[in-house]
């Protein structure tokens, strides 16, 4: 039964390749039909082109089924298609065996030509399978091998040796042709598999471009609708008593932005294979605490408490990615919070271990709507919300957990969930990190703005105006001396001309780069060749800040610039400066 279903599939281009050659046979009938008449066999000739037409009319019926749009896939049809095969090329074959054996001239030559004819007749109704041309061919094996057999028996042994090497030869090359157009058959059906794969691919990745183009245009536009509208009231100055909140909706605007960013910049790496992952150690319950801290407003201005529980105890140091950990925690949190209109978040934690490994398991549990079960297959899609009204409710671009999943899988873990409509729902992420080495706090708090002992003297360079005005107006609160420069040429121009405290560098600049203006500033004997250089890019694998650092930087930023880590990184270049160098 299983032979007979596997056949099916190929019977189709079979069964065209023979009604193909129905003309042919019906010809090749005829023919031997005359040549009977003309051996004085007459009285044979109605009833071998009854036979004939009898036997193709078999045939016909029996591959109709598979020459329709929809191939049959019946056992019972496939059994009669194939058998209507083998009764052809029998019939065919006895035919031949039968004129071969009186010894007429014309009647022998015929009998050979349908041996070859029947063979690569069965050569292209089979070349989609090995099984269907050794079906159909085999009557036809067989009676050449008859052949040189009937001479001996007739007692007729002239030839016999030539006859019999030349039916072998012309067997070898029968197969040697059909093996080679056979696997070129099966080599373009791989081909045109592949392509047709191909194909559907590239046709799913223009449809997710064009989903993601269509959901981050429409998604981009609120935060900066917010951002326009902030920045309009403040340039007009009416009311100053909300400027405070004004500003405030510009930052949340902006930081929603730079998360839309990120998560798209994230799942492009995964699927360029180019996320990198970390590893150092952390503390969980430090993680935990953090996390919580950060959600703790938000939630609170939404009426809803958010319950840690699991990292009470002892101290529990792993090593692995902190950043990319906190960042699923912090998915999964925010969807809990907007999908949760009342009550309670709850984050657990554990980590046991086992094997020198703690099997950590964080669980994101909320009292939302939950999940319907037809909305679970699209959860971990990209660029896809649960439904259409969830979409419209809440927005988003649907990339949170399909890119916290993938990162869940780099690290060798998972993301579940489980889920009841009206019940809220429970993410899981499950991961085996292996035990960490418990460090030391850095001490003091950072602080938002360095003490600066004299005014100090900087050199911004960005090939963006925008961006050049965006770090003088961050700059303005701390009184500096500021410069600007629209790329690498003109700052080592500047370089060479003055004295700079701090060279604020953008990474990604057309003609020389960042990078390359570093280097060869360093090179240089002016009077900033040691002057610290900040750089800053949106390009944040590590590979690209090891890059900086190469170059001569000493100290990196990660765009967008924020006001407080800029403060800081002038700190530390300012602090380094004022040091004494060792001899």
């Amino acid at each position: 039964m299983g032979f007979l279903h596997s056949i099916a599939p190929l019977l189709a281009s079979s069964a065209k390749e023979r009604v193909k050659q129905v003309p042919v046979r019906l010809l090749l009938a005829a023919l031997v039909g005359w040549a009977m008449n003309e051996a004085g066999m007459l009285r044979w000739v109605p009833l071998w082109l009854a036979v004939a037409v009898l036997v193709q009319a078999f045939e016909l019926w029996a591959m109709a089924p598979f020459r329709r749009a929809e191939a049959s896939q019946s056992p019972l049809s496939v059994f009669v298609a194939l058998a209507s095969t083998t009764v052809m090329a029998t019939t065919y074959a006895a035919m031949a065996l039968m004129v071969w054996s009186t010894n007429h001239p014309a009647l022998v030559t015929l009998a050979a030509l349908t041996m070859a004819g029947g063979l690569l007749t069965n050569v292209a109704s089979g070349i989609a399978s090995r099984r269907i041309f050794f079906i159909g061919g085999s009557p036809y094996l067989a009676a050449l091998a008859l052949m040189p057999a009937i001479k001996v028996i007739q007692g007729d042994t002239r030839g016999v040796v030539v006859m019999t090497l030349s039916a072998i030869l012309f067997v070898g090359m029968v197969l040697n042709i059909y093996w080679r157009v056979h696997g070129s058959r099966e080599a373009e059906v791989t081909s045109r598999a592949e392509a047709e794969t191909r194909l559907e691919q590239a046709q799913a990745a223009m449809a997710d471009r064009a989903a993601m183009a269509a959901i981050v245009s429409h998604e981009l536009r609120t935060p900066v609708s917010a951002i326009l509208a902030g920045a309009h009231v403040i340039r007009d100055g009416k009311s100053s008593k909300h400027r405070q909140e004004t500003a405030d909706l510009i930052i949340d605007a902006g930081r929603l932005m730079t998360g839309m960013l990120n998560d798209l910049l994230d799942h492009s790496k995964m699927e360029a294979g180019a996320m990198a992952m970390e590893s150092r150690d952390f503390e969980l319950g430090d993680l935990m605490r953090d996390t919580v801290r950060f959600w703790a407003a938000p939630a609170a201005d939404k009426g809803l408490t958010l319950d840690i529980s699991g990292v009470d105890g002892e101290a529990v140091w792993l090593r692995g990615d902190p950043y990319r950990l906190r960042q699923i925690i912090n998915n999964l949190v925010s969807n809990a919070i907007k999908f949760t209109p009342s009550g309670a978040i709850r984050l657990e934690a554990s980590a046991p271990r086992g094997d020198g490994k703690h099997c950590l398991t964080l669980t994101v549990i909320d009292q939302g709507a939950g999940i319907a079960p037809e909305a679970m297959n699209r959860l971990f899609t990209p660029f896809a919300q649960g439904s259409a009204e969830v979409a419209r409710t809440y927005g988003g671009t649907g990339l949170g957990l399909t890119v916290s999943r993938e990162l869940a899988r780099l690290m060798g873990g998972d993301l579940t969930v489980e889920s009841t409509p009206g019940q809220g729902a429970a993410f899981t992420l499950c991961v085996d990190l292996p035990a960490g080495q418990p460090t030391q706090a850095l001490d003091g708090q950072e602080t938002a703005a360095p003490v600066l002992a004299r005014r100090l003297r900087v050199l911004a360079v960005d090939d963006h105006e925008i961006n050049r005005r965006t770090i003088s107006l961050v700059l303005q609160p701390l009184d500096v001396d500021l410069t600007t420069a629209s790329d690498g040429h003109l700052a080592l121009a500047l370089l060479s001309e003055k004295a700079f405290d701090v060279v604020l560098m953008d990474v990604n600049m057309p003609g020389i780069d960042g990078n390359e203006t570093t280097r060869r500033l360093r090179a240089s004997d002016g009077p900033n060749a040691d002057a610290p250089v900040i750089g800053f890019s949106a390009g944040t694998e590590a590979e690209q800040v090891q890059a900086c650092y190469a170059a001569g930087m000493t100290d990196w930023l990660a765009k967008p610039l924020e006001p407080k880590k800029l403060y800081d990184a002038l700190h530390r270049a300012t602090s380094a400066a004022v040091q004494p160098k060792a001899a």
